[in-house]
């Protein structure tokens, strides 16, 4: 074994007894950094998709895309309540969305094949070897999102063009210093799934789908998001029994509704009870009840509210008081875009709230303190930090 190689499968050792320590070990963590008090932007070398605040708030991951060929993890840390670059790591691919485990060990970020899954630990440390190892299902069919399961164990990837999610069994690939398959099967979808979410029990995953097929008997009412495009049929929100994905994940999905035009990203509230999709091509975020879903099959109702342009990136605020979308005017003018959020009074929306973003802002995260809002401006190739009110 070569000193790499050896470094390498220290990490993977040390990770898989981590493993071992109960599910949600330090995910009540509170911030050991001091907190940004007003909004800043952080430059970064590329175009950032994703990014994801450690659970003690000092250091922030950004998936980025360098160009066709090439991707990075921008590391940042925060020194004083400011952010800034510290280091980047750098991938073969353009990186997309990330997913941290629970127990803030472990980082997955989705690239074409599949997805790099990194050492928390090891990524902060600008002279570490972060790599634990690539999962890959070989379909090379253009993975765009990462999701750690809850309890840690399996990593869910959505497959854009492959119509499917695949799912792999993270312990399997750690006890082999992720060298061996540990594809644990694939869930099959619609066209373009993009979008993962679980819910706080862990029991569901919810899934996007932009466009329903045929077979799904509904009308194609969607307007064109490009002039290459033609008018097609709603989006679909799937709901995914957890427990049968690694036995029978062809059989996992348990419910399936109509969510608006091109709905590609997906949130849960902290209480599990609501789920919240944005319908990109609809320019709507997109309110379920989880109880209205266990059954719901085709189209289902849903509270629909028009806040901008393409939404995408969607994150509910830890305290469950607020939920915010990146206005992206992806099909628009270059430097548009803002995000947008509702205030919720007992889950209900009451009011609407903007805040400036521009540069086509992609994904929104949360720090740990649950009021600054992360959002990355994937033209501008930065990273907004944006306090929200209360």
């Amino acid at each position: 074994m070569d000193r790499r190689s050896g470094k390498v499968m220290k990490h993977v050792l040390f990770w898989l007894f981590g493993m071992l320590v109960p599910a949600f070990a330090g995910t009540a963590q509170a911030a050991a950094c001091t907190m940004p008090t007003q909004a800043a932007r952080v430059a970064v070398p590329g175009h950032p998709f994703s990014a994801l605040s450690s659970a003690d708030g000092c250091w922030a991951f950004v998936s980025l895309t360098i160009d066709r060929q090439h991707g990075a993890v921008a590391v940042l840390r925060n020194q004083g309540g400011t952010f800034q670059l510290d280091h980047t790591v750098p991938m073969p691919a353009p990186a997309y969305g990330e997913s941290l485990s629970h127990d803030g060990r472990l980082l997955a970020v989705a690239e074409r094949k599949g997805a790099d899954v990194f050492d928390v630990a090891q990524l902060e440390n600008a002279q570490g070897h972060p790599l634990l190892g690539e999962l890959s299902d070989g379909m090379g069919s253009q993975a765009v999102y990462a999701l750690v399961s809850n309890d840690g164990r399996l990593l869910f990837v959505s497959q854009e063009l492959a119509h499917a999610i695949s799912v792999f069994d993270l312990a399997k690939a750690a006890g082999s210093g992720f060298r061996g398959d540990a594809l644990a099967g694939r869930i099959p979808l619609a066209p373009a799934p993009v979008g993962l979410a679980q819910s706080p029990d862990g029991q569901w995953l919810y899934a996007t789908s932009e466009i329903a097929p045929r077979t799904a008997g509904l009308d194609a009412t969607c307007t064109p998001e490009t002039k290459d495009e033609r008018m097609h049929p709603p989006g679909l929100l799937f709901r995914i029994d957890v427990a049968k994905v690694a036995s029978a994940p062809r059989k996992a999905v348990q419910s399936v509704v109509a969510a608006g035009c091109n709905p590609v990203r997906v949130a849960v509230a902290p209480a599990g009870d609501t789920i919240w999709v944005t319908a990109r091509g609809s320019g709507a975020l997109l309110e379920f009840r989880a109880g209205d879903l266990l059954s719901a099959s085709g189209r289902s109702a849903y509270a629909s509210f028009a806040i901008g342009t393409s939404p995408v990136g969607v994150a509910v605020r830890p305290d469950g008081r607020q939920v915010w979308a990146a206005l992206s005017s992806r099909f628009g003018a270059a430097a548009a875009g803002q995000v947008a959020g509702l205030t919720l009074v007992d889950g209900v929306p009451k009011q609407m709230l903007t805040a400036a973003a521009s540069g086509f802002p992609r994904e929104v995260s949360f720090l740990p303190d649950g009021r600054t809002l992360m959002a990355t401006l994937y033209d501008d190739a930065k990273v907004e930090l944006i306090p929200t009110p209360p």
